[in-house]
């Protein structure tokens, strides 16, 4: 039987990223309050956000559409999304800077999670900027862990006057929340 802990281990044992605990126990938290209908994820590794998101959502008949650029990475993510038996889970094996976004999305997302390459967030943040709404929130991970590779993003955010809060979750990293 699949559950998201057998699957956190398998990724702990064979050195595949995935979210903290304390990433997941945050998200959780957010998915909760803001309790959102449709949710973006970009980089989605084996499916392990995608899963953990799709189940909570699922209860409001939420939706997630999450995007891979690795191929082997997202066949491991079909193998574990079909394991879960979840319905609402739309998952593309692109670079989500390469695809027509708007003809594969709704129009507007309630959450936006990037996990995705850091050197490559602010790209990540130009194109999901046409999919917000006044009441998205969009959360990055591992920006303290990855700083040196954000110099960009800090600079897209200050031109664009984007207020965002990070949030440290471990010693040596965090998440960025944008609302």
């Amino acid at each position: 039987m699949f559950t998201l802990s057998h699957l956190r281990s398998y990724c702990e044992q064979n050195d595949i990223p995935l979210i903290s605990q304390a990433t997941e126990n945050f998200l959780w938290e957010i998915l909760q309050k803001l309790k959102p209908k449709i949710c973006l994820e970009i980089g989605g590794a084996v499916g392990y956000s995608a899963i953990f998101t799709a189940n909570t959502v699922a209860q409001r008949w939420g939706q997630v559409f999450s995007f891979e650029i690795s191929y082997p990475g997202y066949v491991g993510w079909l193998k574990h999304i079909r394991q879960s038996w979840l319905w609402n889970i739309t998952s593309y094996p692109w670079d989500v800077r390469s695809v027509p976004i708007k003809k594969l999305l709704p129009k507007k997302m309630d959450f936006i999670f990037i996990d995705g390459q850091k050197s490559q967030y602010t790209e990540y943040m130009e194109i999901v900027e046409n999919l917000t709404t006044d009441t998205t929130l969009i959360v990055l991970d591992d920006v303290i862990k990855y700083h040196n590779k954000l110099d960009t993003l800090y600079g897209f955010l200050e031109k664009k006057q984007i207020d965002y809060k990070i949030h440290p979750l471990e010693d040596d990293d965090g998440i960025m929340v944008i609302e």
